[in-house]
């Protein structure tokens, strides 16, 4: 499986008034012609610890000055994305950056991109598509015949989005803001954190000492076996009691997670009244060359045992498992911020 990191990075500013909501930024990365302008990201590489380091890593690389010691922080899982063969992880990201010493990548750039910048929704939306049909000869980095997405600061050069993402995902967290709703998805909490947060997306790897180790490539990028785990949790809020059962993805290829996620959760469809996501758990092995991924639906219902005969019910203080109670726990005091199963997703997500 190919795995891939990408951020949706948000400014944040010792001296920016946080509270006006139009002054939200993004980074956009200039990547190398013709590609135009997309989210800072790439494959998750075998010196990456976690898919969340290979996040930071490659905006440091495709969008920070050299030398840069400001690392993003990631704050939320967005959107897990699976299909055939590849894995995509999309981060929401914090960096700190002030306007009197900017720490974005500026002309020439390098290998890894050209230069990066601040935008807006509003410039972001300024930028052309792609163009996929305009012959090599009229590729040209003069602009000066084409709208300028950053009229209002600068002009660009190319000034198309390499794809869909940064207006899907700065869409996603425009929309939570103008609405002053939560941001979506799963916030990143840390392996070894608070011991009530058990809500959100943990990444960790297995300790190894790195010598010798050995990794699998696919063209310059890590592959891994990732085994992938659905692990259901079912509230009978009539009864106040809770089945858990956990199933696996044998074949990648066959099944996503959401795809098994739907399935699990389809027999309790008919009296179901609220499904979501709990966490997500993604566990490097020492070995370098495995992990495992383990989503963590639920659903309420009101339904009565009897249309159940396969599922076995227990109280939260019968559960054995310490995770299952800590979860249990939070379906019933509705603490911790769940987010939509949508975050699953066997197609690329687009607007």
């Amino acid at each position: 499986t190919n795995a891939f990191s990408l951020a949706a990075i948000v400014r944040s500013s010792k001296t920016q008034n946080q509270s006006q909501k139009e002054d939200q930024q993004y980074v956009l990365v200039h990547e190398r012609f013709p590609r135009g302008w997309w989210l800072p990201g790439g494959g998750i590489e075998h010196k990456d610890s976690t898919p969340v380091d290979a996040a930071v890593r490659e905006t440091i690389e495709e969008a920070a000055l050299p030398h840069c010691e400001n690392l993003p922080v990631m704050t939320h899982l967005l959107t897990l994305e699976q299909t055939q063969g590849r894995i995509r992880f999309i981060f929401r990201g914090e960096w700190c950056d002030d306007d009197e010493q900017s720490i974005l990548k500026c002309p020439p750039g390098d290998d890894e991109s050209i230069e990066a910048k601040w935008v807006t929704w509003e410039e972001v939306n300024n930028f052309k598509r792609r163009r996929k049909h305009i012959p090599r000869e009229q590729w040209s980095d003069d602009s000066s015949d084409n709208p300028h997405p950053l009229s209002s600061r600068t002009s660009v050069s190319h000034p198309w989005l390499r794809a869909h993402e940064p207006l899907t995902f700065f869409g996603m967290l425009e929309h939570s803001l103008t609405q002053n709703d939560t941001v979506p998805g799963l916030k990143v909490c840390p392996v070894g954190g608070e011991e009530d947060e058990v809500v959100g997306a943990f990444f960790s790897r297995q300790s190894n000492d790195n010598e010798g180790l050995q990794t699998l490539t696919i063209q310059g990028r890590a592959a891994f076996l990732i085994h992938l785990k659905c692990h259901l949790i079912v509230y009978d809020n009539e009864n106040q009691q809770f089945a858990t059962m956990t199933k696996r993805v044998d074949d990648q290829n066959e099944k996503t997670l959401r795809q098994l996620a739907d399935e699990m959760l389809s027999q309790f469809t008919s009296s179901t009244s609220e499904t979501g996501l709990l966490r997500v758990e993604y566990v490097a092995h020492e070995n370098g060359r495995e992990a495992t991924l383990t989503v963590f639906p639920y659903a309420i219902t009101s339904s009565n045992h009897e249309f159940h005969y396969d599922v076995k019910w227990f109280s939260k203080d019968e559960l054995t498992d310490l995770l299952d109670q800590q979860l249990a726990a939070q379906l019933l005091t509705g603490q911790g911020n769940v987010a939509d199963l949508n975050i699953l997703r066997d197609t690329e997500c687009e607007m």
